[in-house]
């Protein structure tokens, strides 16, 4: 038995005559030929090359020359830091509220990880050829998959290894287990019986390709089928921390490093955390000096605002912005423009701006504190409200609170037609927030539940109210 404990549990239940009710498994639709390595490694897609979502800009390949973490080196708080790329030579135009694309690799040692586990080192770097191998309707390659390339930047740059397991994957993985109790555990997780199954150990556990060769150590399929089935590495987005005006050759983002478990960091937060990182001493480390990797360099590209997530032409409107964590980093960008306009157009009139921040600890994670507070002094900021939630005294515990502790004032600026900017997390967050200043509107703007919920909505639709989230 190879199988880990993880199933162990659901193959000794599994009745072992009892027939599935699994779909057809389609045919494997293409076929790789490989040929000997001229060290000319070309990769050709079959039409364009796949687009870039929301691009407005090409892909530039940025060096990182300068980055700073954020938060303390301290096991109670997410590593976040601050990285500027230097964008010379490029043709970006961007504006404080803008983002941009990361196009991401995958890891290195989960590329390892497939390439041993399916027996591929010996073609791994040869030049291959794919083409379409089956009759079937339908059959094709996928468009982000190079018809000419080598098997390892695909593995490296083209496909999600992390990508969740669909049961048509998972069934055409089970025609190439050998192990008998194996095969029949991903025929069931993948049938009419076993969908509750399939949804509480695949799909609520995220299991991945990468996990499943590792609990299932005798499937090892063709890397056609791998290829047909994993989904796109999709570039990530990140919003733009400055502006233009300081230098216009550098371009600033800040990104908290995800740990998702098993040892696993995000895919591009991960990345990014090795390439500061990883030629960096100790000494270096705690000094936070300068980068300049030339050898090291990040594939980026301006993103559309389709949100329309910027500031308001009319310097006069009243801004409210909300941004707890790396959510407010856009709006280092907004202040840093009105700052700039402040300074070169005196006389111009400008609006109150209200900040709500919040994070666990003032002490760990209060990222870019010193800049926040120079923003208030100067008068950038009209009221700067924080929140602590892992603050026993602090006088809130999270950006709602703070809301609603403030709903009459935060009404009165709203019904005087300000603007509302909300960043962050949009599975808690952003719906607690929404729910916050709603309350608030039914509270002490004579507006009943129904009324408080038609006038958020219209404020939406006005691009009065105004999102940047994330999952």
């Amino acid at each position: 038995m190879v199988v880990v404990q993880h199933f162990q549990e659901l193959i000794d239940t599994l009745d072992k005559t009892k027939l599935f009710s699994i779909p057809k498994c389609k045919e494997q639709s293409m076929k790789i030929e490989y040929t000997s390595c001229n060290n000319e490694n070309k990769t050709v897609y079959n039409g364009p090359d796949p687009v870039l979502p929301f691009a407005a800009s090409e892909i530039f390949l940025a060096n990182i020359n300068k980055w700073r973490r954020l938060t303390k080196l301290d096991d109670n708080c997410k590593s976040v830091y601050e990285v500027s790329f230097n964008i010379e030579g490029s043709n970006f135009d961007f504006a404080a509220g803008d983002t941009i694309g990361i196009v991401p690799q995958n890891n290195k040692s989960e590329v390892d990880d497939i390439i041993n586990h399916l027996e591929l080192i010996s073609v791994v770097d040869l030049n291959y050829t794919l083409r379409v191998a089956s009759e079937q309707k339908g059959a094709k390659i996928p468009a982000y998959i190079p018809v000419t390339s080598t098997l390892r930047h695909v593995l490296t740059h083209c496909v999600d290894l992390r990508g969740i397991i669909k049961k048509l994957f998972l069934l055409a993985l089970a025609q190439h287990t050998k192990d008998k109790c194996e095969k029949r555990l991903l025929e069931y997780l993948c049938s009419k019986e076993g969908s509750s199954e399939y949804t509480t150990h695949i799909l609520n556990k995220r299991i991945s390709v990468l996990d499943l060769f590792k609990l299932f150590k005798s499937c090892k399929p063709p890397i056609e089928v791998i290829l047909e089935h994993l989904p796109r590495l999709l570039p990530r987005p990140y919003s733009i921390v400055n502006t233009r005006h300081s230098n216009p050759n550098i371009l600033k983002i800040c990104f908290s490093v995800m740990d998702i478990g098993d040892n696993r960091k995000g895919i591009t937060t991960g990345w990014l955390e090795d390439i500061i990182l990883q030629r960096c001493d100790i000494e270096e480390k705690m000094n936070n000096l300068n980068l300049y990797n030339k050898s090291v360099q990040v594939p980026i590209y301006i993103r559309k605002n389709v949100n329309e997530f910027c500031l308001p032409k009319n310097t006069e409107t009243p801004l409210i912005l909300i941004g707890p964590g790396t959510g407010v980093s856009p709006f280092i960008g907004f202040l840093e423009e009105r700052e700039y306009v402040q300074k070169n157009d005196p006389d111009k009139k400008f609006g109150c701006v209200w900040l709500f921040f919040g994070c666990r600890n003032p002490k760990l994670d209060f990222i870019y504190e010193d800049e926040l507070k120079s923003f208030t002094s100067k008068g950038v900021i009209s009221k700067l409200i924080t929140s602590f939630s892992r603050v026993e005294n602090a006088d809130f515990h999270y950006v709602q609170d703070a809301i609603i502790k403030n709903g009459e004032e935060v009404t009165k600026l709203i019904m005087e037609g300000a603007q509302v900017y909300v960043c962050g997390d949009i599975k808690n967050m952003a719906t607690q927030v929404k729910d916050a200043i709603q309350q608030s509107i039914v509270k002490h703007g004579n507006l009943n539940e129904e009324e408080a919920e038609n006038f958020m909505a219209i404020m939406q639709k006005e691009k009065r109210y105004l999102t940047d989230v994330w999952n």
